[in-house]
């Protein structure tokens, strides 16, 4: 009984700390094995993980663990959930995002999109250099208006820039299918800017870009 009431209100603190994406991307998917010894093992299904539960989530484990067994619990990390185990229940009333979207214009086409299927939030790899990337990314990919509007993601080469901004469209149109979405390169944005100034169609330009819910460059 009290693994179950300790398990709910570290959900509920971090329901608090976290965005509704960073809830739903990490702690969602953990599990609370069992509680022993003051040792909380819990499971998660992706090794990168750790570090956000570590950096951010650690101090709620304790201070549920001083709230509910009246002691110091530290969290212990596995990463291969062991066979009939059966979790703790959690009330969690919120466990999947809502969106409130209309769209004014046609759809465009997944094809016509520029973005990768392949590049998604649960295969990106996660390090200590770009934890905070991908929590404004992730943030992003909740709310299209006001969270991080622009967002502009600095780093050198191979480092996963092109990868976080496919997350984020692919994300956005996974939950907002109907959702005005395109990633264009710099250079071929330019392109076309440039294209559409020689030809004196600058309205246009405008037209198609202003008409997007989610531009990515």
């Amino acid at each position: 009984m009290k693994e179950k009431q300790f398990w709910n209100r570290i959900l509920e603190f971090a329901q608090e700390r976290l965005t509704r994406s960073m809830y739903d991307f990490y702690a969602t998917p953990a599990e609370l094995i069992k509680v022993e010894e003051n040792t909380a093992t819990i499971f998660l299904p992706r090794s990168e993980m750790e570090m956000v539960w570590e950096k951010q989530l650690k101090d709620i484990i304790i201070a549920a663990g001083f709230e509910i067994y009246d002691s110091e619990i530290k969290p212990h990390y596995i990463f291969t959930k062991p066979q009939s185990t059966e979790s703790p229940q959690v009330n969690d009333t919120n466990s999947v995002s809502t969106y409130d979207y209309t769209p004014a214009l046609p759809t465009i086409p997944y094809s016509e999109t520029g973005l990768k299927e392949k590049y998604t939030f649960d295969n990106f790899i996660q390090g200590d250099g770009n934890v905070w990337a991908v929590s404004a990314a992730l943030a992003v990919s909740e709310d299209l208006a006001l969270t991080y509007n622009p967002l502009f993601i600095y780093g050198g080469p191979g480092l996963g820039k092109t990868h976080l901004l496919n997350a984020i469209g692919n994300e956005i149109l996974k939950n907002i299918p109907d959702a005005r979405v395109k990633y264009i390169p710099a250079e071929s944005f330019i392109n076309d800017f440039l294209e559409h100034l020689r030809l004196g169609e600058m309205e246009k330009f405008k037209k198609t870009y202003r008409s997007l819910d989610l531009l990515l460059i």
